[in-house]
């Protein structure tokens, strides 16, 4: 394969994506049984692209060992394979790329601050598609290059795309932690530090003063500091899933939310199928941050309804609606439109739908607020219901 150097291929194999795999590995059974479910509709298993059943650790013993050339033998053998049975490079292509979406949120939810994983993982997994449009190409002679290119040129473009996805939503999380430490527990921390000084220096004295109220602010400083470790929980979310549960760790975020805006936040809990995918989790948990994000900054609402429920145990549904101002869906705010667009991202990563609604106050009716419908498909659970 032209333009990849073995000194590249083992740079990809040995780096950030090789730990990202042994990350992996403690997850595999949970990433395969998912990925299992996702790829019934392309009428595919894995092992129709692994020979025999193979865990994230041996993935990655295997690929350590592997030389550029017998990597590429590999892939072109699956492309071949595949082929054969009349499975074709965009099935192929579409079933990796559910693997890897599948994979992104359990490196996160292990790692939170390695953004080089995500990447290193994003990395290999364009090689690998790369190696096996190759194989697909190799196999009609007529018109190989111009698919080949045309093929590569796509497959770059998704890798380019999904690194620069994940660097950004990365470097947000991390601004926002870090200023949400830095401004709330930080302080509290400087200040305790100087009340238990100040105490120390009072007890020196031979008739020392009464130290009750310095003591009484030290823990009230405390207690503060506990309450925004928790809420710094809530806010990273895939962390107290295992703790909670998801729809726990959802009321429990907006009562949270609720107590320290003064929002009225009700959940209505509906019908929700049981083992959701994890990557469906974290995407209405983000989600359902961003939305009452932007309901305190922009909306002044007093009172916000979330909804959550399926449709024939195939799609997962979250509504939010509020009774704010509104705002208008066809204007550009610089503020506003970041905060849509990554919800946009989110949701089209899995393949769903979002649809906004929002009537400004005053308007026709006196109806006025926004709406927002978030639709996900559970793949693999439509044979299920049927």
């Amino acid at each position: 394969m032209p333009g990849i150097s073995q000194k590249r291929f083992h740079s990809t194999i040995k780096g950030p994506a090789a730990e990202a795999l042994d990350v992996l590995s403690a997850d595999s059974k949970a990433v395969l049984s998912v990925w299992t479910s996702a790829i019934r509709e392309f009428g595919l298993t894995p092992l129709d692209f692994f020979p025999k059943p193979l865990g994230f650790a041996q993935l990655a013993d295997s690929l350590r060992r592997s030389t550029f050339g017998s990597f590429r033998n590999a892939m072109e053998q699956m492309a071949e394979r595949l082929g054969r049975r009349g499975v074709g490079v965009s099935r192929t292509l579409a079933a990796l790329n559910r693997l890897f979406e599948i994979s992104l949120p359990y490196v996160a939810r292990t790692r939170p601050n390695r953004a080089t994983l995500m990447l290193g993982l994003a990395r290999l997994h364009a090689l690998m598609e790369l190696l096996i449009i190759a194989g697909y190409a190799d196999r009609s002679v007529a018109g190989r290059t111009t698919l080949a290119q045309a093929s590569l040129r796509e497959a770059e473009c998704r890798a380019r795309g999904a690194s620069a996805y994940v660097t950004r939503i990365y470097e947000r999380e991390r601004r926002r932690l870090s200023h949400d430490l830095h401004d709330e527990i930080g302080h509290d921390l400087i200040l305790i530090k100087l009340y238990l000084e100040m105490i120390s220096l009072d007890l020196k004295h031979p008739n020392p003063p009464d130290i009750r109220s310095r003591l009484s602010e030290a823990i009230g400083l405390v207690s503060h500091s506990i309450d925004a470790v928790r809420r710094l929980v809530l806010d990273l979310g895939p962390a107290v899933f295992d703790e909670l549960g998801f729809l726990p760790a959802v009321k429990s975020y907006a009562s949270q939310f609720s107590s320290r805006t003064g929002v009225n936040v009700t959940v209505q809990e509906g019908y929700l199928p049981e083992n959701l995918p994890l990557t469906h989790q974290i995407a209405l948990y983000r989600l359902l941050q961003g939305a009452l994000s932007n309901v305190l900054k922009h909306a002044h609402a007093k009172n916000v309804r979330i909804s959550l429920g399926s449709m024939k145990d195939s799609v997962l549904i979250m509504v939010i609606e509020d009774d704010g101002v509104g705002f208008d869906t066809s204007a550009r705010r610089s503020r506003r439109s970041f905060g849509l667009t990554a919800m946009r991202e989110r949701v089209a990563v899995l393949g769903g739908r979002i649809h906004i609604e929002s009537r400004r106050a005053g308007a026709p009716g006196g109806k006025h607020g926004t709406r927002i419908e978030v639709d996900l498909p559970i793949h693999g659970r439509e044979e299920k219901s049927a």
